[in-house]
């Protein structure tokens, strides 16, 4: 049977790794460093939007100057902090991504994140021993929706984005995704997502990844 994709593309947090509620719960005391209080709940309702926005938000929501060269410093040291110990992998990432290297199928990760959190995370997670291509979201021009940080991957997989398979949590991404022309699975965080912007929506990665055609279905 010929080959239905010629490579795979996988956003990072909420889809690879669980760094959501981390990275929220060490920006809180950044910005407090600087006297700017938010509620967790306002910071959590930014989940999706890349860094750039969110210091533009944060400012917009609190009126008050930001430091934004200080706050990604003290942020990303007090995540890294939290890394050292290891980051575990979502369920079903780690078989997926062994079945997607037994198909020879070249990896990509396409993050929103900043290039230095970016892969402090990937290294703690040990995802750096298995996929080489990175596009973070300093590599692009535009940051999810827009198709920038795909495309971007499958240039560098060198693979038609008509080839090429993302996985994907937020309906950020698989805007993203979409535009891009890629075949999107979403395997969403929370309830409440209508999967509008995929080809498939799973509960988990391996269910998705057997609806888009990349794995058999169980006998």
């Amino acid at each position: 049977m010929p080959r239905r994709y010629d490579a795979v593309i996988f956003d990072l947090d909420g889809t690879l790794v669980d760094t959501e509620t981390l990275c929220n719960t060490e920006a809180l005391p950044a910005l407090a460093a600087q006297g700017i209080e938010v509620a967790p709940d306002f910071f959590e309702s930014l989940a999706g939007v890349h860094d750039e926005r969110r210091v533009e938000l944060i400012r917009e929501h609190t009126g008050q100057p930001l430091d934004k060269s200080r706050f990604y410093a003290d942020w990303d040291a007090r995540v890294e902090a939290r890394l050292k110990d290891g980051l575990a992998l979502k369920t079903g990432a780690e078989p997926l991504i062994a079945a997607i290297a037994g198909l020879g199928l070249p990896m990509a990760i396409a993050t929103s994140s900043r290039r230095a959190p970016g892969l402090a995370k990937i290294r703690a997670a040990g995802l750096d021993a298995h996929v080489e291509t990175i596009v973070t979201v300093e590599d692009i021009e535009r940051a999810k929706p827009a198709p920038d940080a795909y495309l971007e991957a499958a240039r560098r997989l060198g693979a038609a984005p008509e080839r090429c398979l993302v996985f994907e949590d937020s309906d950020t991404g698989a805007r993203a995704g979409m535009a891009a022309g890629m075949t999107v699975v979403q395997v969403p965080e929370a309830d409440g997502t209508t999967g509008e912007h995929a080809a498939h929506l799973a509960r988990e990665l391996m269910a998705g990844a057997r609806a888009a055609g990349l794995l058999p279905l169980p006998a």
